[in-house]
């Protein structure tokens, strides 16, 4: 069976220890090292890269944010999921922009961590009902940090499948995504097309040449 090699960066010893312990009791995860900031993280990953990174927020030396900011500029293709006890919509919205793949509270169960491990290893991102509701919520709020991209390949399928008239779930069995996943594509696609119910969206796929009558 193929491994995930994950590193985790938390400065407290006995949270650290307890994650990682954790973590490798799963026979698809393997904990390949951990560290108490974001400097010792980065060493770490220059000797061995991992395929994800569980990242706290709040760490000496270097924190979450400016180590986030790091392993997306040198090593993209690592996938980080924040570890946190901050929930403001905010600041969640803040780490997603600036390219984590997944956001988490630290008391979460066990077990939605794993979930999220995987999601994040398969799909590129995880998304809870508090991180989807805070991505939305700066949607209609007004603009946000996507308004100016464009549809990535993924949300130009999951448009495809919402102007075809299917539900969240049957998209997210047709893709093999989680149902809060394809909520939040849903919510970029209509932000960065600027609709607001399904027929505009149409009309807009239809004026764009993203799908075919």
């Amino acid at each position: 069976m193929e491994q995930i090699k994950i590193m985790l960066a938390e400065d407290h010893t006995l949270v650290r220890e307890a994650f990682a312990s954790a973590i490798d009791s799963e026979t698809d995860f393997t904990v390949i090292g951990h560290a108490s900031n974001g400097r010792e993280l980065l060493d770490l990953i220059k000797a061995d890269e991992p395929q994800l990174v569980l990242l706290d927020i709040d760490m000496p030396l270097m924190n979450g944010k400016q180590t986030l900011e790091i392993i997306k500029k040198r090593f993209p293709h690592i996938k980080v999921i924040m570890l946190s006890l901050h929930q403001e919509p905010g600041l969640m919205n803040e780490y997603m922009a600036n390219g984590a793949n997944g956001y988490l509270n630290k008391n979460v169960e066990i077990e939605t961590l794993f979930e999220a491990i995987r999601t994040v290893y398969k799909d590129g991102t995880y998304f809870n009902k508090e991180l989807s509701m805070a991505l939305l919520a700066s949607v209609r709020m007004g603009p946000s940090f996507f308004n100016e991209q464009s549809l990535t390949t993924k949300e130009l399928v999951v448009l495809k499948e919402i102007c075809e008239g299917k539900t969240n779930k049957h998209i997210a069995d047709d893709l093999h995504i989680s149902v809060n996943t394809v909520d939040f594509h849903r919510s970029n696609i209509y932000s960065k097309t600027k609709c607001h119910n399904i027929a505009s969206l149409v009309k807009y796929a239809i004026k764009h040449e993203l799908i075919r009558v």
